[in-house]
Formats: structure tokens, sequence, C-alpha cells
């Protein structure tokens, strides 16, 4: 038996390292991740009626993206999974480092930050999970000094817990390095809703319910499709999927087979603290290179 944020129980085992984490379905299942590539970031409220077992979902947020915004809350969620606490603060310089940033770049990125985080305290997520109705913020509040930019304090709302309490067993271990390898956006945000929906080697999911997790009902249906089967060509690629087969009614296209790839894992061993703290702030030869500006 094991502890999420050091009081929930769960039979599963749970991780918090660099590459791999475990997450709840809740938080990769739903939209709160999507493409921003073509959006103004204007506030969107969202009402979906269902989404397999997540009922009545609202969502009042202004769309977090499947690149540098979920790069941002998979850092900090590191910090908040094996804690009780709700108040961290972000080191920028393990940050970048973290996500392989060049150190030239810190005043883009420290910018970045923080245009991410007053995204997130601005989201608002409820859903009905069998008869009980879930409230979910992300944060409270961040502070941020002017005189000490390198350190930037956040507190985690409270409700934020209840993305992980409305079922502690329904969780799934991420592979961080394994999704860094992803350059589409629909294929990230695929990669996400059919990893906590694998419950068979094969699985069928319906075009509207990829929609609904796309956050595209409203979007041309043909360009999507097409967009949809080049996600599936890159999480082939990737070796995530196997095949994918389309399954229409007459002519049209209603649903995908999906076919997982086979994988004989062993469970992963905690990570050393030493190892752990080299992984994070030493190793320049891991930043990418320096922007031009």
């Amino acid at each position: 038996m094991e502890l999420i944020f050091n009081q929930f129980e769960t039979n599963k085992k749970i991780y918090a390292q660099d590459g791999y984490m475990t997450f709840a379905k809740s938080i990769l299942h739903l939209p709160i991740f999507q493409s921003v590539k073509n959006s103004k970031n204007p506030r969107t409220i969202l009402k979906i009626e269902r989404l397999y077992a997540f009922e009545d979902i609202e969502m009042d947020f202004i769309p977090l993206s499947v690149d540098f915004d979920f790069d941002v809350f998979y850092y900090i969620l590191q910090m908040k999974l094996k804690s009780d606490k709700l108040t961290f603060t972000i080191n920028m310089k393990k940050f970048m480092r973290f996500h392989r940033i060049h150190p030239s770049n810190k005043k883009v990125y420290i910018e970045k930050l923080r245009k991410t985080l007053k995204n997130m305290m601005k989201f608002y997520l409820e859903f009905r999970h069998g008869s009980t109705t879930y409230k979910c913020h992300l944060l409270n509040n961040v502070i941020e000094d002017a005189n000490d930019r390198e350190n930037t304090v956040i507190t985690f709302n409270r409700e934020f817990e209840n993305f992980y309490k409305h079922d502690t067993d329904l969780i799934f271990n991420f592979k961080f390095d394994e999704f860094k390898e992803i350059n589409g956006d629909y294929a990230k945000a695929l990669y996400m809703f059919y990893l906590t929906n694998r419950y068979s080697d094969v699985v069928s999911f319906n075009v509207i319910d990829l929609m609904k997790r796309l956050n595209v009902e409203t979007h041309n249906r043909s360009k999507v499709i097409e967009r949809i089967n080049k996600a599936h060509d890159e999480l082939i690629s990737i070796n995530f999927l196997k095949a994918v087969e389309p399954i229409k009614e007459g002519r049209e296209l209603t649903g995908y087979k999906v076919e997982f790839k086979k994988r004989r894992e062993k469970p992963l061993p905690e990570p050393k603290e030493k190892e752990k703290e080299i992984n994070i702030t030493n190793d320049l030869s891991l930043c990418d290179e320096e922007l031009p500006f």
C-alpha cells in the first residue's frame, strides 16, 4: 500500500521520477492539455455530457498546451505527488536543466513560465464520477519576486488533489522520455488518451470521443480526421502503437481499432537522491541550443 500526496491510499506503485511519473486518469483523459497552435488563448467554457466514465464535465479555462504547459505541469507534479504540502519553490536553474534549456535562454523562459503559471491559476474543472461530483483547480497563487527571478513560489489549490481522490487506483505510469519523442500536438494528446484507456492489447475508439478529447468537435471534420491519421502514424513510428484500422459504417468513418505494442516491463526502482540531483543539475550537454534571441 502506498500514499498519494502522503494521505490517499492506493494499491499501485507511485513514481515521481524525471522520466517516469504516476498520473491520475482524469488529467490525461480529459481535454486539459491540447493543441493551442492556432488558438488565441481565449478563455473557454467547455461542457461535455460524457466521456467514458466521466460525466457532466465542465471546464472554465485558458487552454493549456501539450508542449511547454504540460512540461511545466510535469515538473511541478513531480514535487507534489508524494507530499502533502501545497507550497513549493520552482528554481529556474533546476527547471531549465530538467527540460534541457540552454542557460542563455533564461530570460525568455522566465516569462514563458510565468505566463503558464498564470494560465494554470485560471483553470477550473468539475466532473461527476459515479455519484460524486468533483471540483478541481490547479494553483491558488504564484509569488514572483522582482529581486529574485531565479525562484518562483507556487501554491497548489487543495482541490487539485481531487484529480486523484475520485479513484486512487485509477492511475497510470507516464513515460515522459517516450512522450518527448513525439512532435505533433494531436499525437501527444492521443498518446495521453490512449495510455489511460488501454484495457486490452486491441481497443476500439469512436471518432467522436477522440474529437472530444482533442476539443475539436466544432472544427472541420475532414481536416481533423486527416490530422488524427497523421498522429496515428507518428505513434506507430515511436512504437507506442502497433497498428490502427479504420472502423466504418458504410462509407462513413466512425472509429478506429487501435492495437498497442506489447511490452514486457519490470517495475522501476526508486532513484537514488544523488543520481537524481546529478541528472537535474549538472550535465549541460543535455541542454538545447541557444535561441537566436
